[in-house]
């Protein structure tokens, strides 16, 4: 299982101006990789791939030794990947009929990402903790809560938001025990909302801290600072620092409210039921998409999928069609339904308690119901038949591998045996007796 772990860095005044030199070169390889690729086609008609880059990268890089020269390898192959795989996104929304994006010109490049097979983080002499990074040094940074035990550091990551400094580390980690083949001793269905942000259907309410609202405040004073500025000028830069911090801000508070959630539904609860709604696609055709983009559905349930997987439980998301307009009692639909404005089901049956309550427990009758379905269908025992090879996992390895075997295919070379599309095992569905 893949996890990722955030930590503040503190680089020293020496180690900043190199980091924002590697900043400006991964800029401008990106826009000269993209150029090179947009010229060869525009003039000769030919296609040029991650390897026919990769393989002018030395070049490149020997040519220009103060600037992508000072770059590590692996830090410039990671920048022309991303730029293929931008490309491959372009192509197959093409091929698919839609109207994808052109990859675009990078101003400026805020991350960069190199793989480790050792363990970056290192204690320095005077007893603080520092990060390993290729043709920098160690920068130092803040361990607020050490690594699980047994993790293993694939890809360090190096990011600048808002005038700060921050590393993802992203680990390999023993995969958790799978959820237990019984129905849940804990389940609980939430329903998400702006009133409040999440009712459970244990009858608690959990109140919407809308922190981008609390926080406008302080946005409309330090942008009204910057329209004032003149564009392009020192004091212009450092006002749009200030404006990304008041941003920044917002976004911290948001997803620290929603790890606390996440982590109190994880503890408390081994099934937890969520509605499957297109939030983006709800917030493209609503007036009260600034509260949906406040409230933070989406990643209240992304912490709350993660957390229940490592502690062995379960998250689900069930079709949200009718869940508020259906009895939780007898399943007897509203008539006439209910509008936005009513906060109270009436039923004919007798029933008659809150809107977003009923339909806790409505998205809860639907978890329950899918993971009967879901435990019923995996109670047939699998018999393999004919097994063959087994399937490559994914990564930026996989990757390279795919497309240096392409390339040699697409110029007549020989790639080792003669490719063979292999025989998956074939499952037969046998009733356990």
């Amino acid at each position: 299982m893949r996890l990722s772990f955030q930590y503040r860095l503190y680089p020293l005044a020496d180690q900043l101006p190199i980091l924002q030199a590697h900043r400006a070169e991964l800029a401008y390889l990106w826009n000269h990789a993209r150029a090179q690729r947009r010229d060869a086609w525009a003039r000769d008609r030919r296609s040029i791939h991650y390897l026919d880059q990769q393989r002018e990268l030395t070049r490149w890089r020997a040519y220009d030794s103060q600037g992508l020269g000072r770059l590590s390898v692996r830090v410039a192959q990671d920048c022309l990947q991303r730029l293929d795989l931008a490309f491959c996104a372009f192509f197959r929304g093409v091929q698919g009929g839609e109207r994808p994006g052109y990859p675009r010109i990078k101003r400026e490049v805020n991350s960069f990402t190199f793989p480790t097979l050792r363990d970056p983080i290192v204690m320095s002499r005077n007893g603080t903790w520092r990060l390993k990074v290729p043709k920098l040094g160690e920068i130092p940074l803040r361990l607020h809560r050490p690594l699980p035990q047994g993790a293993e550091v694939r890809t360090v990551t190096v990011r600048h938001v808002a005038s700060a400094w921050y590393t993802d580390l992203s680990l390999e980690i023993p995969d958790p025990a799978p959820p237990p083949r019984e129905s849940p001793q804990t389940p609980v269905g939430v329903d998400l909302g702006l009133t409040h942000l999440a009712t459970l259907s244990t009858g608690e309410v959990i109140e919407r801290p809308g922190f981008l609202r609390k926080g406008e405040w302080r946005l409309r004073k330090e942008q009204r600072r910057l329209s004032r500025k003149r564009r392009g000028s020192h004091r212009y830069h450092r006002q749009r620092v200030r404006v990304e911090r008041a941003h920044e801000r917002v976004r911290r508070q948001r997803r620290w409210f929603a790890h606390r959630i996440s982590h109190d539904l994880a503890e408390r609860f081994d099934m937890v039921a969520f509605e499957d709604i297109n939030i983006a696609g709800l917030m493209e055709r609503t007036r009260h998409a600034k509260s949906l983009s406040d409230a933070g559905w989406g990643i209240l349930r992304e912490l709350t999928e993660y957390k229940e997987t490592l502690r062995s439980g379960r998250c689900l998301r069930v079709p949200a069609r009718g869940t508020t307009q259906g009895c939780s009692k007898c399943g007897r639909r509203a008539d006439p339904p209910l509008e936005l404005h009513t906060r109270t089901y009436r039923c004919p049956c007798g029933y008659e308690g809150d809107r977003d309550f009923n339909s806790a427990r409505n998205v809860l009758a639907r978890g329950i119901h899918l993971l009967s379905e879901e435990l019923r269908r995996s109670s047939a025992e699998v018999k393999c038949v004919e097994s063959g090879p087994t399937r490559a996992l994914g990564g930026r390895r996989v990757y390279q591998r795919r497309r240096a075997c392409f390339k040699k295919r697409e110029y007549g070379i020989e790639v080792g045996a003669p490719f063979e599309r292999p025989t998956w095992a074939v499952r037969l569905a046998v009733p356990i007796p």
